[in-house]
């Protein structure tokens, strides 16, 4: 007696063929070939919003350290002009008229090099890209040229940074 239980092919019976099911019910399965331009697109601009807050985000670092170095320089611009009133006040007239015409001359060479363009960079080569020059690492050898009390604070305080970072 055969039992054909197991072999039947009914009609209702469709498991098989789960891409007709989709069919019906709406649904369409993306195939590994296949690619979907949503996501795709959704990719595109997540990335493209990435990189915009990115920028942002360094626009906003920028400022930032921009209004800090503002400061300081205020802060150590404001130091220098007190400690050069209380050195004043203990000068003697003479040490006074010297001062004055030191400024005088400081401020007229400071007139001319606007004038002309900034005379004042030293022998060839020691421009902007000259060891000590503004941002440029100085090495063990190098000459510090300070030239004012701002150039004095302002080198006590990169030296007073170093040493806590030891």
């Amino acid at each position: 007696m055969g039992d054909n239980w197991d072999d039947s092919d009914d009609d209702w019976d469709k498991s098989d063929d789960e891409d007709e099911l989709d069919r019906r019910l709406g649904l369409t399965k993306i195939e590994d070939d296949e690619e979907d331009l949503t996501l795709k697109e959704k990719e595109r601009l997540e990335k493209a919003s990435q990189v915009k807050l990115k920028a942002k985000g360094s626009v906003f670092a920028d400022k930032k350290a921009a209004s800090a170095n503002a400061k300081e320089e205020l802060e150590l611009a404001r130091k220098a002009m007190e400690i050069e009133a209380e050195m004043e006040a203990n000068m003697t007239p003479d040490e006074r008229r010297q001062i004055e015409r030191d400024r005088e001359d400081a401020d007229a060479q400071a007139m001319a090099d606007d004038l002309f363009g900034g005379m004042d960079d030293g022998p060839m080569g020691a421009g902007p890209g000259a060891p000590g020059a503004p941002g440029k690492a100085m090495m063990s050898g190098d000459k510090v040229v300070l030239k004012d009390l701002k150039d004095h604070l302002r080198h006590a305080k990169k030296v007073g940074e170093c040493i806590q970072g030891h």
